[in-house]
């Protein structure tokens, strides 16, 4: 069961700014089953409550609660099913002493910066802890989710609505069902309730990702999302602040909103290595052409190419054409000898196509003074997400891309190139999808929407194409795979 647990009405607190019937609809409209009044010094009474639900026209079975937020010497504290209004300062113990089967939360600890200490939030005069709250920044929501995770006391989350936008954001969870105060406070002694949320942990070598989302849709389909990356590695770290510098500078001029994204970055932790991204509602390319219909998969494949062309529009300079050569030039000496090492069967092969990719490529980036632009450098469909802000509103629909820690300064042809190879091999196995969304429509896209392409960069994306085949055929080499047919066939230039 859903409840919004934390919100003010401007009825009876003076910092809110939304009427009690415009709250009550909001949280209602967000997929909750109720909603708790929590006033500044006072509690709504019985015949208030009722005369409240009749205004707001909300289903016979949506709750309307009230509880009370009490200042206290640890702070606010939220109070759920005292019989009285709480009127005036108090400490926690005399609050404990006077109500002692009602329940005592603790406010937003966490925000501006504080951190409480574990036996501060293990309070035994404490039933709850509030670990989520729009009051708190996003770094500050992720602490306090971490000490939960930590220290294992009761948490719950609390939206602390004080406009209509802010209610039901962050709502509590209650094992079971409820249906009054009295009830609320006793399974949030009982420690039968969490904050509403999902928590996805994946790790890597010397890195751990946890997706986070918060709180649910509702009709206005907006709900909390963070990423969060802990780095261990020395170098990974400097290479993702690099990534992080490049990323920024791509929102800075106009991918924070609109038809073209990148994530916005929330926090960067430098002590402890952790970067704080917001999430990206929506689902990879690799994900979604297979089963959209063509019409629909066409104008994403055509966004997804005019993503790429502003991005190269943007002319951006932050890494050297001269360590992307030096780069170049370890990565090919790498396939072969991912190759050698391994006494694959394609060794002699592959050292051949190696020299005719240096010949050529060294000449494209020799010709190309001026023309290179920050790539991406790992532009392929699973790093690019489809999304709209509005489910049913087409006109919504976004693209962005995640994933910079391969940029490189090169030429544009280079992304194009390696979007191309690396999309007719994820999809090796989907040959309706190879069919319907051809490279001729993806190319013909970019270049309408870019400026300034070179005379020759028709050869270029031919050869930047064999170029990523080869980084496809070592990384099947990588994970055991270097005599199977999938490596024969990214091998085959035709």
């Amino acid at each position: 069961m859903l409840l919004e647990i934390h919100a003010h009405s401007s009825r009876y607190s003076k910092c809110s700014h939304v009427d009690p019937v415009a709250l009550v609809k909001q949280a209602e409209a967000k997929g909750m089953q109720g909603i708790i009044i929590t006033e500044h010094r006072y509690q709504w009474k019985e015949d208030e409550l009722k005369d409240l639900r009749i205004k707001s026209e909300v289903s016979d079975n949506f709750l309307i609660l009230s509880g009370q937020e009490a200042v206290t010497d640890i702070g606010h504290v939220l109070v759920y099913g005292a019989d009285e209004t709480i009127d005036g300062d108090i400490t926690l113990k005399e609050l404990k002493d006077r109500f002692p089967d009602a329940a005592l939360v603790w406010a937003h600890p966490f925000r501006e910066g504080r951190v409480p200490s574990k036996e501060d939030l293990a309070n035994p005069l404490l039933d709850a802890v509030e670990i989520f709250n729009v009051n708190h920044s996003a770094k500050e929501n992720y602490l306090a989710l971490s000490k939960w995770h930590d220290y294992k006391f009761t948490a719950v989350s609390g939206s602390d609505a004080h406009s209509k936008e802010a209610a039901a954001i962050f709502p509590t969870e209650f094992y079971h069902p409820v249906s009054g105060i009295k009830e609320v406070a006793y399974e949030i002694k009982k420690g039968r309730c969490k904050p509403f949320l999902k928590e996805v942990p994946k790790s890597g070598s010397n890195l751990s990702v946890t997706e986070i989302t918060m709180g649910t849709k509702g009709n206005d389909e907006v709900r909390a999302r963070l990423i969060v990356k802990k780095i261990e590695d020395d170098k990974k770290w400097e290479k993702a602040l690099v990534s992080l510098d490049i990323r920024q500078a791509i929102y800075d001029r106009g991918f924070g909103s609109g038809k073209f994204r990148v994530p916005k970055t929330i926090d960067i932790e430098k002590k402890s290595r952790l970067i704080i991204e917001e999430g990206q509602r929506g689902a990879a390319l690799f994900n979604v052409l297979g089963y959209v219909n063509h019409n629909i998969g066409m104008e994403y494949f055509k966004l997804t190419a005019e993503w790429l062309a502003a991005l190269h529009n943007m002319k951006l300079s932050i890494t050297t054409a001269e360590a992307a050569i030096s780069r170049e030039k370890k990565r090919l000496d790498g396939y072969v000898n991912y190759f050698t090492r391994t006494n694959n069967p394609h060794t002699k092969k592959v050292g051949a196509i190696v020299n005719s990719i240096r010949e050529k490529e060294g000449a494209i980036l020799r010709e190309s003074d001026g023309g290179f632009v920050q790539c991406h450098g790992d532009y392929h469909p699973k790093n690019i997400l489809i999304g709209q802000d509005r489910a049913r509103d087409f006109s919504t629909l976004f693209v962005s891309v995640i994933d910079f820690d391969n940029s490189i300064f090169m030429p544009p042809a280079f992304d194009v190139g390696y979007f191309l190879s690396q999309f007719a091999y994820q999809f090796r196995s989907s040959l309706e999808v190879i069919r319907e969304y051809k490279e001729d429509d993806f190319l013909r896209a970019y270049k309408a929407a870019s400026k300034g392409l070179s005379a020759d960069f028709d050869v270029a994306v031919r050869v930047f194409k064999l170029r990523a085949n080869l980084s496809i055929a070592s990384y099947l080499i990588k994970v055991g795979k270097g005599e199977s047919r999938d490596i024969e066939q990214v091998l085959t230039f035709g």
